[in-house]
């Protein structure tokens, strides 16, 4: 199962990694249009501070991007 979260948990600099990595993927492959593109994220090498923050174990967290 997967969960879909927002670009803005992950922090800026992430954020910008992940949207230019996007970004460039479909320059390589000469994609004109806009697309949603699902990307899967990391899981945090660190505890959430909260245990509501933590995806339950085995979820994986994706984030959907325009590019």
């Amino acid at each position: 199962m997967t969960l879909t979260v927002s670009l803005n948990r992950v922090g800026l600099v992430r954020a910008t990694e992940i949207l230019h990595q996007a970004r460039n993927d479909a320059a390589r492959r000469h994609q004109t249009e806009l697309q949603t593109v699902t990307v899967a994220l990391d899981r945090p090498s660190e505890p959430a501070p909260t245990a509501s923050a933590a995806p339950p174990p085995g979820q994986d967290r994706v984030v959907d991007l325009q590019v």
